[in-house]
């Protein structure tokens, strides 16, 4: 059974991959991911104004927001040392003055008040979590993001259990899936996560697309907030 080590293994993992970045000017550059995954980010900020990138590693997602709409406004929050100092050291390159970039994990929400937040972006975040870390996140950006804002949400593909094998990953419980010692993978189906995201409001946008360097289908959903609480049991979605 997954034990809070092998979750808290991911932050040093990170850092080590997080290490080898180097700092750019992003007013050079042109980011995208996938045509799927870039218009939905697109459309999702067309409805947003002022975002938070809870786990945004080193902000990639949240700088391709910033390209789209310079003069929005986002917070990235990640456990990754290296990662933030990478993203804070990019946005200073990049002149992203609105774009700022904290050290922490669910307590460093309690800084932001309800609501503040109209847009909160979440990419392989709840899928990389014990299913109770993940619910304790849910109950508080939910808190963070204002009514009738939106969740964009993107978890890895569901893999077979061949698939699970060609990547090397040990199952370690339920559905729990480790890398050397590090958590990698929550697999959940989509009709889970329909069931999941439906507790946080209306499902807008249930789209799926491939990377070029990664098997199976990735799943994103954009969905409005229409639950001032929610309230997800440990085991149950």
């Amino acid at each position: 059974m997954v034990s809070l080590k092998e979750y808290e293994n991911a932050k040093d993992f990170w850092n080590m991959v997080y290490s080898e970045y180097k700092p750019v000017d992003l007013r050079t550059l042109t980011l995208t991911v996938e045509p799927t995954f870039d218009a939905c980010l697109l459309l999702f900020g067309e409805n947003t104004k002022r975002v938070c990138d809870f786990g945004c590693g080193t902000g990639d997602i949240l700088f391709q927001y910033a390209q789209y709409y310079p003069n929005h406004s986002g917070i990235g929050i990640d456990l990754s040392e290296i990662g933030i100092a990478f993203a804070n050291q990019t946005a200073k390159l990049s002149n992203l003055h609105n774009y700022k970039f904290m050290v922490g994990g669910i307590e460093t929400l309690s800084n932001f008040q309800d609501g503040e937040f109209d847009g909160i972006i979440l990419s392989n975040v709840l899928d990389v979590m014990p299913a109770n870390i993940a619910n304790e996140a849910i109950q508080e950006l939910n808190r963070v993001l204002k009514d009738q804002g939106f969740w964009f949400i993107k978890v890895n593909p569901f893999y077979s259990r061949d698939e699970i094998e060609e990547i090397e990953y040990t199952e370690i419980g339920a559905n729990m899936y480790v890398e050397n010692g590090v958590l990698r993978l929550r697999q959940e189906s989509t009709h889970y996560w329909i069931n999941y995201f439906n507790k946080l409001g209306k499902i807008e946008r249930i789209l799926f697309f491939e990377y070029p360097w990664q098997e199976g289908l990735n799943r994103l959903f954009l969905v409005r907030k229409e639950n001032a609480q929610v309230h997800i049991p440990y085991n149950a979605a």
